[in-house]
């Protein structure tokens, strides 16, 4: 039991705890004032192949850049993959082609002077990809101090509990506990319940598997394609959750192809 007296004292004295992570997502940080938060758990779902992983990937090179020990745990693609892509978003160049060396005449100076910058904030951006079994995460997490977390994606976190259901509410209320416990910022990425992905519906936040992912996170997001125009894809990212106040919010922003990078419309 806490009093309110005893609940003051302990943000004026750990202001730390309420330090904002900024996401790069300018129109976002906006809206929230700054960006995410030590202590929550961020879920940013969408449907197969709509770039969720790209957005987290912005994110998580943000943050770090801004010097915060940050880790991506990849569950789906390699390691590898990851790292091509923060390079290729800066080079524009394809990142598969970065990952395999398939690169023509000025390509390679770019991949060259994009790696030098990437590489300056080295010590701030850690990765797996070799983890699955969620007791195995939060290990991780606890022992490094991590300040920010990227989970991708929380349908392949392997727990040991019955079904699907109770399988993804195990994992979600245990990554929410682990975001307060550790003082981190934990962003899920997920896909979206069949009827959402399908219908396209704006009334409901449901993530697929699990309505608990949706009720413990502190900020719920969905990313939707929108149209291609030349290189440019337009997408959106729409806040469907926000604990800190008000929520239905939608951000326009523009994927440019091939290398992947992220601006603002």
């Amino acid at each position: 039991m806490k009093q309110l007296s005893d609940i003051i004292r302990h943000i004026e004295e750990n202001k730390s705890d309420l330090e904002f992570l900024p996401t790069g997502l300018e129109k976002v940080d906006r809206f929230l004032e700054g960006g995410f938060l030590k202590k929550e758990l961020v879920v940013l779902g969408a449907a197969s192949g709509k770039g969720k992983s790209f957005v987290a990937g912005h994110i998580f090179y943000n943050i770090a850049k801004a010097g915060f020990k940050s880790a991506y745990f990849s569950l789906e693609i390699s390691s590898e993959m990851v790292a091509s892509r923060l390079i290729g978003a800066i080079a524009n160049v394809s990142p598969t082609r970065i990952m395999t060396s398939f690169l023509y005449g000025d390509e390679v100076k770019a991949k060259n002077e994009a790696k030098a910058e990437v590489s300056v904030y080295e010590e701030f951006m850690y990765f797996y990809d070799d983890l699955y079994v969620l007791a195995e995460i939060e290990k991780e997490i606890r022992e490094n101090n991590y300040e920010f977390v990227v989970i991708d994606f929380i349908q392949n976190i392997m727990v040991n509990k019955g079904d699907e259901y109770e399988r993804l509410s195990h994992a979600a209320t245990s990554l929410q506990k682990l975001a307060k416990d550790t003082t981190s910022c934990i962003l899920v990425l997920s896909q979206l319940s069949n009827v959402v992905a399908r219908e396209k519906r704006d009334d409901i936040v449901e993530y697929r598997g699990s309505g608990t992912i949706a009720t413990v996170c502190d900020l719920g997001f969905f990313v939707e394609r929108n149209e291609i125009i030349g290189d440019e894809n337009i997408f959106s990212i729409k806040l469907r959750k926000n604990r800190r106040g008000i929520s239905g919010q939608s951000f326009d922003f523009i994927f440019h192809h091939p290398g992947g990078a992220i601006t603002s419309t």
